[in-house]
């Protein structure tokens, strides 16, 4: 065998072996993924299991209750498991793929249903709220076994098999009655009163306010830039550079600053409404001019440059809650406070450049979008009735505190006890749960 017949079996020798091991580490990495999901699917069966016991026993509980007190509670729980076994829903149809559609929808029904027994004063239930619980019964004892077969094949069988247990259970719940409110007078009023309908002032959110002159609103906008625009050798000249509307906050108008010549000296846009509100505050992103004689900032100088402007903003009080920073700018939330409830959902945005000091940008639109809406700050229950309302299974890890939540007067109690949940909200009038705060 000459050198070049060597040189080629040697060569393909090596080939083989590449591929071989190639193909052993590919096929390995397969495999460990495959178990990993399999161990991810037998706890979510299994956790769905446990709260979909819990669902039914709550609801067995209800029924069996002796007094309207403990019937109460009973059907909370039911509404708490519930909420869980949704949360678990959406993760399934996600990551897992499985066939959830009549499943979830009866776990929405439920959780949307039963606070309305759970309101019920009578000593007993009316047999249309009798009915609609044994229908979501009837749900949970067809779902559980399938449910323990998809946590049975996730240890013994592969992933499709699972998958194929959830699209059968999926067609055993489609043949299923879930649960019928369609022309319930009684629920559609309890509906009604758990979220009265307040209508919004006519037009956008500053309908009926001042309006202002362009020249008017270029003082304003003056005023509120400050010492972003009153520098500078010669006139300085505050013009409106553009304009526009919109169906909610109606006409608005673009001011920037410039010479006598037209030629602009400030990177900065201030936008105003008509009725003289400053929206935002943008910059085209050329600020050397400004950040000329400015020096790298820190949170402390920060909000002080912050609170000055607030104070030309506005006269509400408004409250520091949140300050971010990355590898360039400082980002500081307010958001207002009112009879001592916060109002998350109304933010107003800074933006500044940690290096220079100069500001990026101003946002109040958010808090601008809810101007006009009226919130209920008052509470009908105490925060002792309120955490009462909590599940078993979490444990209050502060002192829970009244804030507006999705427009609803809540207590946000801060809890541990379930991974990724920090906060459960309670309606501060009613006692519903509100939802979570979540994170994985």
């Amino acid at each position: 065998m000459n050198v070049l017949s060597k040189s080629i079996i040697s060569l393909l020798c090596v080939t083989t072996l590449a591929g071989a091991y190639f193909s052993f580490t590919e096929h390995q990495s397969k495999r460990q993924i495959e178990q990993q999901q399999q161990s991810n699917t037998q706890y979510w069966s299994h956790m769905q299991s446990i709260y979909l016991r819990g669902f039914d026993y709550a609801l067995a509980e209800s029924l069996a209750a002796s007094s309207i007190t403990d019937r109460q509670a009973a059907l909370q729980s039911a509404i708490e498991n519930a909420n869980y076994i949704l949360q678990y829903v959406r993760i399934g149809s996600v990551t897992m793929n499985f066939q959830m559609g009549s499943f979830e929808s009866f776990i929405t029904d439920a959780s949307r249903y039963l606070a309305y027994p759970a309101s019920e004063k009578e000593i007993s239930l009316n047999a249309d709220q009798l009915e609609q619980i044994e229908r979501l019964r009837k749900f949970a004892k067809t779902a559980l076994p399938y449910l323990e077969q998809m946590r049975h094949k996730a240890v013994y069988s592969s992933i499709s098999d699972v998958q194929q247990v959830s699209t059968e259970m999926e067609e055993a719940l489609s043949q299923l009655d879930s649960v019928s409110t369609y022309g319930n007078k009684a629920f559609n009023e309890f509906l009604y009163n758990q979220n009265p309908y307040i209508p919004p002032k006519p037009g956008t959110v500053f309908a009926g306010e001042t309006t202002y002159k362009a020249t008017e609103l270029a003082a304003k906008a003056k005023i509120f830039m400050g010492e972003a625009w009153n520098k500078g050798v010669g006139k300085q000249i505050v013009h409106m550079s553009s304009g526009g509307s919109s169906p909610q906050y109606g006409e608005v108008m673009d001011f920037n600053l410039s010479d006598s010549n037209g030629k602009s000296t400030s990177s900065y846009t201030a936008t105003l409404s008509k009725s003289g509100h400053v929206l935002q505050v943008t910059s085209n992103g050329s600020i050397s001019n400004e950040a000329a004689v400015k020096q790298s900032m820190d949170f402390k100088q920060a909000v002080a440059v912050a609170d000055n402007w607030m104070s030309r903003w506005s006269d509400e009080s408004i409250a520091l809650v949140a300050k971010n920073l990355n590898d360039t700018s400082i980002y500081l939330t307010y958001i207002p406070v009112r009879e001592y409830v916060p109002i998350p959902q109304m933010k107003v945005v800074w933006q500044f450049d940690s290096r220079t000091g100069a500001l990026k940008s101003f946002d109040a639109y958010r808090y601008f979008s809810h101007y006009n809406k009226t919130f209920q700050l008052h509470p009908k229950l105490t925060m002792e009735q309120a955490s009462m309302k909590l599940s078993s299974i979490v444990k209050v890890s502060g002192k829970p505190k009244l804030e507006i939540h999705n427009d609803k007067l809540v207590y946000a109690f801060p809890v541990t006890g379930i991974e990724g949940v920090s906060r459960v909200y309670i309606n501060a009038r009613t006692g519903a749960g509100e939802g979570i705060n979540y994170s994985l």
